[in-house]
């Protein structure tokens, strides 16, 4: 009896253990065509340029004739288009916010630069023109009916207002720079940087509590993206020290990497960041091409990805898999295998 039952139980564990890594290649093809579904591109004669991802599937476009510009939705593995928004202007910049499934746009129009929120059916939540030389608009990723707008005279002078969208309220802020980044619902940060200088001190403000901060000395480059914010110090060699700072780490990430000239001042190469995967995707150059790394922002390590011949501002999806790449977004790279495919084309080629 005892020997009958061994050999069923050898059986059992024989047919289970056979079955587990028909499952597993069955997950691992499921990952893999997921990865390499067909992308249906755009016509260039319907799409100026693409503007960024609204969710995994789906990026938003803008189209323009001498009477109107439109921006779109459009589903890239189905090819689907649905138009959001309509307007007699200009649309000179679209920021979007994936998680809070949120549009911003700034429209030039009879002199003047209208802020315009939008949900992701495109119904208006907030609109208000302002009549300016140039116009700069800091959106806050964690309340985003919070937006600082800064309003640029010829000569550069400028007017910093923190805006209320959801109470439709806008004041002179209590802090006058150009430039800041959101780092929680209530701070932002900010380089105080001299005319004459290259480098200035970081400091934080809290909103709430009206009270202004210094973090940190000759700070080059700050930004911030959501749960992640960055520093950059300029160090030998046209490379600059990069600090990695999130809720997670008790201490910055530093990374040695190279530096780009930028209007006459050192800055970061192209970058992006994916928040669901913890990485930092920069450029860094490898004889006449160069190279998509991914940075750990928790370790510090790095790993080349793709060699490309030319370094173009990216915007990575918000799981991660895929990168926008090109001054306007005419490509697409899978990050898993490394292709790169056009996601906008010449009619002839659709044909």
């Amino acid at each position: 009896m005892r020997s009958v039952c061994f050999i069923l139980l050898s059986a059992l564990l024989f047919s289970l253990s056979a079955c587990e890594p028909s499952h597993q290649q069955q997950k691992q093809a499921s990952a893999a065509n997921d990865e390499e579904k067909d992308i249906i591109p755009l016509s260039a004669e319907k799409a100026d340029g693409v503007e960024g991802w609204l969710n995994n599937s789906t990026i938003l476009y803008t189209a323009s004739n001498p009477t109107k510009t439109e921006l779109f939705a459009y589903r890239i593995f189905t090819g689907k288009s649905k138009k959001l928004y309509q307007t007699d202007g200009q649309i000179v910049d679209v920021q979007i916010n994936a998680r809070e499934q949120m549009i911003l746009l700034q429209i030039t129009h009879s002199q003047k630069t209208a802020v315009v929120l939008l949900n992701a059916e495109g119904e208006t939540l907030y609109e208000k023109d302002y009549e300016t030389y140039e116009l700069e608009a800091a959106w806050n990723q964690y309340d985003p009916y919070q937006i600082m707008v800064t309003e640029f005279s010829e000569n550069w002078d400028f007017h910093t207002y923190q805006v209320n969208a959801k109470k439709d309220e806008s004041f002179l802020s209590p802090i006058q720079v150009p430039f800041i980044h959101w780092t929680s619902k209530n701070t932002f940060d900010y380089v105080k940087e001299e005319r004459d200088e290259k480098t200035g001190p970081l400091y934080t403000f809290n909103t709430a509590s009206k009270t202004e901060q210094k973090l940190e000395e000759n700070v080059l480059f700050f930004d911030s993206f959501h749960q992640m914010s960055f520093t950059v110090k300029s160090a030998s060699g046209g490379k600059g020290t990069y600090q990695f700072e999130t809720p997670h780490t008790k201490s910055p990430v530093t990374v040695k990497w190279p530096l780009q000239t930028k209007y006459t001042s050192l800055a970061p190469m192209e970058y992006d960041y994916d928040e669901a995967g913890g990485l930092f995707y920069t450029f860094k150059q490898s004889g006449d091409a160069y190279k998509l790394a991914a940075v750990n922002v928790a370790s510090g390590e790095t790993k080349d990805l793709v060699s490309l011949r030319e370094m173009e501002p990216i915007q990575i999806s918000p799981n991660g898999k895929y990168a926008l790449y090109g001054f306007h977004f005419e490509q697409i790279i899978l990050l898993k295998s490394h292709k790169t495919k056009q996601l906008i084309i010449d009619q002839k080629e659709m044909e």
